[in-house]
């Protein structure tokens, strides 16, 4: 699995658009796009107004000289390459191994630059997915933090609610009473009237031989 794939299937789980490789034809204008441009990989060609659908079955010359079958409508079968073309002039044909000498001493070289291409992309790759792994994390101690602030100011509230509400209960229970005490002294005081006038009356009566429950 190429450095392509192995980066759009992160992008895939991290919810991100993959991207996709385009190539043209041999016309210069017909448009094709896949994930990667191998075997086994679904294809599709971009009509004019942008839409996508899947490359039918054929062979297809590509504009840098390669051919693209697809045996599997929407399916890459084989991507071939250019077919080098034989010179008849005798001369080229014998500064053939020149050539194939220095384009083996060429490969020779760019192997430790590939490798080092290879070695700073994969480091470059590992590097994202943690530093996502670690931003997740904050987030993570973020959210986690702000929930015991929110529950501390829920019960910060609750208790100055609660002691709001003891106190308008201790208020009018005062008050209650206040108005108890208020009623009950003029109350006492005519109850006490009545009982001295009945005396009276009772002491009257008896003098005059009247019953004593007569009222003068």
């Amino acid at each position: 699995m190429n450095e392509t794939k192995i980066l759009n299937k992160v992008r895939t789980l991290l919810g991100m658009e993959v991207a996709l490789e385009s190539m043209k034809l041999e016309d210069g204008v017909t448009i094709i796009e896949a994930e990667v441009f191998e075997a086994g990989e679904p294809v599709a060609v971009v009509t004019e107004d942008e839409q996508k659908i899947p490359l039918p079955v054929g062979e297809y010359t590509l504009e840098d000289g390669k051919m693209l079958i697809v045996t599997e409508e929407g399916t890459i079968s084989e991507i071939k390459e250019e077919e080098a073309k034989e010179e008849e002039e005798p001369k080229e044909e014998e500064a053939k191994p020149e050539v194939e000498e220095e384009v083996e001493a060429s490969e020779e070289e760019a192997k430790p630059v590939k490798k080092t291409v290879e070695s700073v992309v994969k480091e470059t790759f590992f590097s994202e997915i943690e530093a996502l792994v670690n931003e997740n994390k904050e987030l993570k101690a973020e959210i986690e933090l702000l929930s015991k602030e929110i529950i501390k100011i829920r019960s910060e509230i609750n208790e100055k609610e609660m002691k709001e509400m003891i106190a308008k209960i201790n208020k009018t229970k005062s008050w209650f009473f206040e108005k108890i005490n208020k009623i009950d002294k003029p109350l006492a005081g005519l109850i006490k009237k009545k009982r001295e006038k009945t005396q009276i009356n009772r002491i009257r009566n008896e003098k005059a031989g009247l019953p004593w429950w007569r009222s003068g």
